[in-house]
């Protein structure tokens, strides 16, 4: 397994859901990652790598007691998702793929996950506006580029705040011509 790459950013701030302070008595931990790499297409596949991608975020995380797995109602997530899912039991709960994060954390109060350890699988262009709504503050959060799979955030919200903790986990992708995506030998 490849060792972690430890970026911390800390910011204590507080969590609004719709104008509400979102108040727990114990800590949630919300694990965040975009989906793994993918073929081309408007609902693509998982790639051999996005799989490798997969399986290697289970091993990540399989000690975390992740009590449900949010996914969109694209299959690259919900694939990234099935390692995990399929290895320990996990429900996935669906959430819409927007920009704002609302309705992901409508459904985290729905299924009564604050005080608990979730999984968040987004995409590229999500992750770091839903980070935002949990309370981290925008300059705090990395840019993911379309050839960047293995960010794996960690959100976790006490009655003190949100703090960030920006880990890279699986084998570190490789752009190659064509803009084709590959993954270095093992």
């Amino acid at each position: 397994m490849k060792h972690f790459i430890l970026i911390s950013v800390i910011c204590m701030t507080q969590l609004s859901l719709s104008g509400q302070i979102i108040n727990t008595n114990s800590k949630t931990t919300i694990y965040l990652v975009r989906h793994g790499e993918k073929e081309k297409g408007d609902d693509p596949l998982l790639t051999d790598a996005g799989n490798q991608r997969s399986g290697d975020l289970m091993r990540v995380l399989k000690n975390k007691k992740i009590q449900h797995i949010y996914v969109t109602q694209y299959r690259r997530t919900q694939m990234t998702a099935d390692s995990l899912r399929i290895q320990f039991g996990i429900d996935t709960v669906h959430y819409l793929a927007d920009t704002t994060g609302t309705d992901l954390l409508e459904k985290i109060k729905e299924h009564h996950d604050f005080g608990k350890s979730i999984l968040v699988i987004g995409h590229s262009n999500t992750l770091g506006f839903i980070i935002k709504k949990l309370g981290i503050p925008e300059k705090s959060i990395p840019e993911i580029a379309d050839n960047e799979f293995d960010y794996l955030f960690i959100v976790e919200l006490t009655k003190d705040g949100a703090t960030l903790i920006i880990k890279k986990f699986g084998a570190k992708p490789i752009k190659m011509a064509g803009n084709k995506t590959m993954q270095p030998l093992q």
